[in-house]
């Protein structure tokens, strides 16, 4: 592991070296720049803008959506709006979801099914799920639970956590379609396992440690996951209708299609393996189910992160045995 995080310094201090001296692609510049978002905003800041320079639309994009959502940087919305425009007009797809986001969280929501009709389809896993919320309420289109459910869908199979919480939660009632139990099910625990606490909570697992809310939209949410917490007490998973018609019923199914290719099965299976969750833990199943998904290098990017993690703790440790 130490070996990997000098190899990882390493990289990082030669393309900034190379960022510098302007012997760096674009591509390279913008991948350096979203990869220090979370940790160093101000390099990222830096790297973007010089990939951006070029008028280069995904740089346009990557810079914009920056400045628009990272927090500290709410003086430079503006310019990370008018960045999203210019990339829009150049026909960059991806700078349509993010103005289509924004508006969204703005509430206005006209101005969101704009941008996200300018790109009709295959749109970004946060951007389907934002459709499937105006379909589910009726804001900015007709309401349709049949739509925010498939949009919801779209949202899940795009690896948006957020998405897959909210289609896990409607699977669980008539709206828009049947109840689906085992789906719900299936995933709520994914959407668990990348840091939905909403999702942790529906299946009586513990909560992820996050940093203490803020705003009062962070505050609602919050009080909700007490609320639940607070009503799950004294009660037993077994005995809900999400795990005897859900959990049970689905296993076999999600087995099979494990074993007939799908990663997102293989990662629901190997990560009850590796923590013991529903099932014993055993990490020679979860090895097992894990190993097919960095091969194929299908599912996005943090899922792979994690389970690549996964991997080489459960290998070593086998090692000291």
């Amino acid at each position: 592991m130490k070996k990997l995080v000098i190899v990882l310094n390493l990289l990082i201090i030669t393309l900034t070296a190379a960022a510098r001296n302007s012997h760096i692609s674009t591509d390279s510049l913008i991948n350096l720049g979203v990869s220090l978002k979370s940790t160093d905003p101000k390099s990222a800041e830096r790297y973007l803008t010089m990939a951006a320079q070029n008028e280069n639309p995904r740089a346009m994009t990557e810079l914009g959506a920056f400045y628009v959502f990272t927090p500290g940087f709410s003086s430079q919305t503006q310019k990370g709006l008018q960045l999203l425009e210019t990339a829009a007009g150049k026909g960059f797809g991806g700078a349509d979801d993010y103005l289509g986001f924004y508006y969204f969280q703005k509430q206005d929501y006209d101005r969101a099914k704009k941008w996200f009709d300018a790109r009709h389809d295959n749109h970004a896993g946060f951007a389907y799920a934002a459709l499937g919320s105006m379909y589910l309420e009726g804001k900015g289109v007709r309401e349709n639970g049949a739509k925010a459910r498939e949009n919801y869908r779209l949202s899940a199979l795009n690896g948006y956590p957020r998405g897959m919480s909210l289609y896990a939660s409607l699977l669980g009632t008539k709206n828009g379609g049947k109840i689906n139990y085992p789906d719900a099910f299936f995933w709520h625990y994914i959407a668990g396992e990348l840091g939905e606490n909403y999702s942790r909570v529906m299946l009586y697992r513990p909560r992820l440690s996050e940093p203490e809310a803020s705003g009062e939209v962070a505050r609602d949410a919050q009080q909700a996951l007490v609320w639940i917490e607070a009503v799950h007490k004294g009660k037993s998973m077994k005995n809900e209708p999400l795990y005897k018609d859900g959990f049970l019923k689905g296993l076999k199914e999600r087995e099979a299609a494990a074993e007939n290719g799908d990663d997102w099965s293989r990662f629901y299976l190997g990560s009850m393996n590796y923590h013991g969750d529903f099932l014993n833990q055993n990490h020679a199943r979860a090895i097992y189910y894990y190993e097919p998904i960095i091969k194929n290098g299908k599912l996005p990017a943090p899922v792979l992160k994690e389970v690549s993690k996964r991997l080489a703790e459960m290998r070593h440790s086998a090692k000291g045995k």
